[in-house]
């Protein structure tokens, strides 16, 4: 796969959760995104925001209810952060930590993508070098040896059941990257999932996918 591009966006009521709802005669999965959340903020070393409560590369305002200051910056999810974390460079104006945070997402995920349809079927392709230890828009580095995939349009975080249909093997995959970018093709799976699914020799093959979680 050429031509990969990347556009990383620099920068409680309810968790994001995963509801079914029905669309002409089928069901879809969608995520949902809250509005408006109350949390405990903290500051970390990164340059990123990270937080276990939004679906990753959200646009966040973030209130501090402690100074009444706020920033709006990118968030990415990490299941092991309880809260948001944010950039020590920000303490001026948030306050000492830990402090009381509102959080208001303006975008939900990188690109606002809120739904799934529960089965996709097409081609999916794979891709390794040289993209491996690349950026990608979930906020983690592309590694050719984990269990990832590109979508041109599932919301990132989502996770699927991938099935050859040339040899029935089957393999769980996260959505974390954008692609394939040639036509007909609905999947590009990172070299290991490929590797699992028997596909190395034919590169291009017809894939079933489930959808067992729509988003983070």
């Amino acid at each position: 796969m050429k031509n990969r591009a990347y556009f990383l966006i620099l920068p409680f009521l309810f968790s994001c959760s995963v509801k079914v709802k029905d669309m002409d005669k089928g069901e879809y999965l969608e995520v949902n995104c809250p509005s408006t959340i109350k949390t405990r903020g903290f500051y970390c070393k990164e340059d990123k925001a990270y937080s276990d409560k939004v679906q990753s590369g959200s646009r966040v305002k973030i209130e501090s209810l402690l100074t009444s200051k706020s920033i709006t910056i990118a968030v990415y999810r990490r299941e092991d952060i309880d809260g948001i974390c944010v950039p020590e460079r920000f303490k001026s104006l948030l306050g000492p930590e830990p402090f009381p945070a509102k959080l208001e997402v303006q975008r939900c995920g990188v690109d606002d993508r809120r739904t799934c349809p529960r089965v996709i079927r097409g081609l999916a392709s794979y891709y390794g070098d040289p993209y491996h230890g690349n950026p990608t828009p979930y906020g983690i580095k592309y590694d050719m040896h984990g269990f990832y995939a590109a979508s041109p349009d599932l919301p990132l975080g989502t996770l699927l059941k991938v099935k050859n249909l040339k040899n029935g093997k089957e393999v769980v995959v996260k959505v974390i990257d954008r692609g394939p970018f040639k036509d007909g093709r609905v999947l590009d799976l990172s070299y290991a999932s490929a590797k699992e699914l028997g596909m190395i020799r034919d590169g291009v093959v017809q894939i079933e996918a489930k959808v067992l979680r729509c988003g983070d």
